[in-house]
C-alpha cells in the first residue's frame, strides 16, 4: 500500500469523526465523548489492521503508480496535513480517553507511513511544526506562520492549550521509542533535524516567564494558557511529560552521537537540553515544594535526577555545569543525601522493589521503597558529579580547576563527614571495621537495582587505592590531602569488589546472568574487565580482605547458592570465603567459554577471557 492511499484511507477515517470534535473542544456533551471515543476507536483499530497486512510491502510499487496517476502529491500533502492537524487539535480536549486514543493514532499513523517507506518526512515535520504553534498560541503574541503552505493546522492551533503542548511532547517521545526499535539510522537523523530546528524556534522565555507568574500575562485568549497553569495539577502533568520527553529524548541521542551526519545536529540538541535544565529545575521546584511527598513531586524528582544523570555522560557538558547540578542537589536533596545509609534493610521476597503492584505493602513501607530510590539516584548523581570535577580534566583554565576542584572536594568531605563517625579515619588500617561497614552498607544501597549498581561500581573505579603517587601530591588545598585519603578508603574499588561478591553469596550463576543480559551486560563486563585489572595489580590487597557472609543477604533479588536453615540475621566471619571467591572467578570463567561458544554472548568476551585467566595464573601461584 503505498503512502498517499494510506493518508488518503486515513483522512477518510479521521473525517468521519471530525464532526464529533469541530467546534466543541471541551466536549462537555457525554453522548458526544462516547460517539467521539469509539469513533476513534475504530480509526486505531484499523490502522493497526493495515499495519498488520501481509501485502504491505509487495504492493508497495504498483500502489505509488496508483496514486500517482490518480492524485497529485500536493493533495496528499493536503489530506496529510489536515490529519495531523485534526489529531493533534484532539490532544487538547479536557477529556484524557480522547488524548490518549488521539495520540496513539499518531503514533500508528507514523508507524504505517514508516512501513510504506515515504511522506513520512513530511509528517514528522508537521507533528514538529504543530508543536511550535502550540506554544505560540498558548500565548498572547501576534500570529505565527501556520504549515507550510497552508492555513489549515493554524486555524486549529488557534485553540492551543497546556494540554496540546504536553500532548505532543509525548506523542514525540513515543514516536522516538518506536523508531529507535527500528533501527533506521535515516529515520532518526530526519526525526532529529525536525526536532533540532523546532526547539530553536520556541520562545523559551516565555514560558519561563509564564510559569514564574502563575497568574498569566493578562492576555485577551479566552481559553486556558501555559501561564494560567502554574499552581495546577495540569502544570505538574505537563512538567512530567516534558521533563519525561527530555530524558527519553537524551538517552536515545546518545546512541546517535557517534554518527558522522547527525553530529552537528545531535550535539546541538543536547547543548539545548543542558541549557533548559536550570529553567526545568527553576518551573519544577515550587511543584515539588507544594507538592512534596505526592506520587507526582516523587516522579518528577526521579525524571529530573535521571536527566542530570544521562547528560553526565556526555563528553562535552561543561564542568560549571555539573558544579551548578552539584550545588542544587546539596540544596534542594539534602534529606536524601544526608540519610544515614541503612545496613542489611530486608525486603521483601515476593516483591519487586519499586513495582506499582506494592499490594502487601504498607503505605508507609511503600513511601520508604520509593525514598530509597530516589536516595540511590540522588548519591550516584552527587557521587559522580563530585568525581569527575575532582578526577577529570574537563576545566576551561587552571583558575577554573582550582575553584571546581575545591568545591567538588569540600561537598565531598561534608557528605562523608555527615555518613561516616569521625574517628573512622583515625586508624590507617587498610580494613578498618567502620569503614568496611560504610562500604558494605553502600554497596547494598545499590544491589536492589541492577543498571544503578554497575554504575556506580564503574563510576568509583575512577577512585585510586591509598599510596599512589595521585595521593602524594601537593593540590595546594588544606584537606586535599584528607579527602582523597577517606574516598580511597571508603570507596576502595578492590574492598568494593570483594563486598560486591559477598553480597552475591559468591555465586558465578548471578554474574553470568548479569553478563549475558542485554539491558546490562556490557555494563557488567566493562566492571569485571577493569576491576579485575585493578585486582591483578593489588594482589595482596585482594588475598588479605576479610571476607564475610553477609548471612541475611540484604538484596531480596539475588538467587541464593545455598539453602540455609534459619540463622541470625547478622555477619559471620568465613574462614573459606577467598576460595569461594576464587572458586565464583574460575567457574564463571568456564562459563563464559562454553556460552561464547555457543555464541550466546551480545558481545565478544574475548578481553574478559584474557582477564580471568590472568586472575587464574595468579590463583595458582598463591597455591
Amino acid at each position: 500500500m503505498a503512502s498517499g492511499d494510506i493518508v488518503s484511507r486515513l483522512h477518510l477515517l479521521i473525517d468521519r469523526c471530525r464532526h464529533e470534535a469541530e467546534g466543541e473542544v471541551n466536549l462537555r456533551a457525554e453522548a458526544m465523548e462516547k460517539d467521539l471515543l469509539l469513533s476513534l476507536s475504530q480509526v486505531l483499530r484499523e490502522i493497526q489492521s493495515w499495519i498488520s497486512e501481509a501485502g504491505l510491502d509487495s504492493d508497495s510499487d504498483q500502489g505509488e503508480e496508483t496514486a500517482a496517476a490518480a492524485s497529485p502529491e500536493s493533495k496528499h500533502q493536503l489530506r496529510l496535513e489536515r490529519l495531523v492537524a485534526h489529531l493533534v487539535g484532539l490532544l487538547g480536549v479536557k477529556n484524557v480517553h480522547v488524548q490518549h486514543l488521539a495520540g496513539n493514532i499518531l503514533v500508528e499513523v507514523s508507524e504505517s507511513l514508516v512501513q510504506c517507506g515515504s511522506q513520512w518526512d513530511d509528517f514528522i515535520r508537521l507533528i514538529c511544526n504543530s508543536l511550535h504553534l502550540a506554544v505560540v498560541y498558548s500565548f498572547p503574541v501576534p500570529s505565527p506562520t501556520g504549515f507550510e503552505g497552508s492555513n489549515i493546522g493554524t486555524d486549529v492551533l488557534k485553540k492551543a492549550n497546556w494540554c496540546t503542548v504536553s500532548g505532543i511532547f509525548r506523542l514525540l517521545r513515543n514516536i522516538l521509542k518506536r523508531l529507535s526499535q527500528e533501527e533506521n539510522e535515516q529515520l532518526i537523523d530526519v526525526y532529529l533535524e525536525s526536532l533540532n530546528y523546532t526547539l530553536a524556534k520556541i520562545p523559551w522565555c516565555r514560558m519561563d516567564t509564564h510559569f514564574s507568574n502563575p497568574h498569566g500575562s493578562g492576555g485577551s485568549n479566552s481559553h486556558e494558557t501555559l501561564g494560567s497553569i502554574g499552581n495546577s495539577e495540569q502544570g505538574t502533568v505537563f512538567l512530567g511529560n516534558f521533563v519525561q520527553f527530555l530524558s527519553t529524548l537524551v538517552h536515545q541521542v546518545r546512541f546517535a552521537e557517534g554518527g558522522s551526519d547527525a553530529f552537528g545536529t545531535t550535539h546541538s540538541i543536547l547543548q539545548k537540553t543542558i541549557e533548559l535544565v536550570p529553567d526545568v529545575l527553576r518551573w519544577c521546584q515550587s511543584k515539588l515544594e507544594s507538592q512534596n511527598g505526592s506520587c507526582m513531586s516523587r516522579y518528577l524528582v526521579h525524571k529530573l535526577l535521571v536527566l542530570m544523570i544521562r547528560l553526565t555522560y556526555q563528553s562535552n557538558i561543561k564542568c560549571t555545569i555539573l558544579l551548578s547540578w552539584l550545588q542544587y542537589l546539596q540544596h534542594h536533596y539534602q534529606g536524601f543525601l544526608h540519610h544515614t545509609l541503612t545496613r542489611n534493610k530486608a525486603l521483601q521476597d515476593n516483591c519487586l522493589e519499586g513495582s506499582p503492584f506494592f499490594v502487601t505493602l504498607s503505605d508507609r513501607d511503600a513511601d520508604e521503597t520509593h525514598s530509597d530510590h530516589l536516595q540511590r539516584l540522588s548519591v550516584f548523581l552527587f557521587i559522580r558529579c563530585s568525581l569527575t570535577l575532582l578526577y577529570t580534566s574537563r576545566h576551561t583554565d587552571k583558575d577554573c580547576e582550582f575553584d571546581c576542584r575545591k568545591k567538588g572536594m569540600e561537598g565531598m568531605f561534608k557528605w562523608i563527614e555527615q555518613q561516616v563517625p569521625g574517628d573512622t579515619f583515625l586508624d590507617h588500617g587498610t580494613y578498618s571495621t567502620k569503614s568496611v561497614d560504610f562500604s558494605t552498607s553502600f554497596i547494598q544501597l545499590f544491589m536492589h537495582e541492577d543498571d544503578l549498581l554497575f554504575k556506580v561500581l564503574l563510576q568509583l573505579l575512577s577512585v585510586p587505592l591509598a599510596g599512589e603517587e595521585l595521593l602524594k601530591g601537593d593540590r595546594g588545598l588544606p584537606q586535599d590531602e584528607e579527602i582523597y585519603v577517606r574516598l580511597s578508603t571508603l570507596f576502595n574499588p578492590v574492598i568494593l569488589f570483594c563486598i560486591f561478591l559477598s553480597e552475591l553469596h559468591y555465586d558465578h550463576q548471578v554474574l553470568l546472568d548479569y553478563l549475558i543480559s542485554k539491558d546490562m551486560g556490557a555494563s557488567c563486563a566493562e566492571y569485571l574487565l577493569r576491576c579485575l585489572r585493578t585486582v591483578c595489580d593489588s594482589w595482596t590487597l585482594f588475598v588479605g580482605f576479610p571476607f564475610e557472609e553477609n548471612i541475611n543477604d540484604s538484596s531480596s533479588k539475588r538467587r541464593r547458592l545455598l539453602e540455609t536453615p534459619e540463622v541470625e540475621h547478622n555477619r559471620k566471619l568465613h574462614p573459606q570465603a577467598f576460595e569461594n571467591a576464587k572458586d565464583c572467578l574460575l567457574s564463571l570463567q568456564n562459563s563464559v567459554v562454553r556460552l561464547h561458544q555457543k555464541k550466546l554472548f551480545p558481545y565478544n568476551p574475548e578481553a574478559l577471557l584474557r582477564r580471568l585467566s590472568r586472575f587464574q595464573e595468579l590463583c595458582l601461584l598463591h597455591e
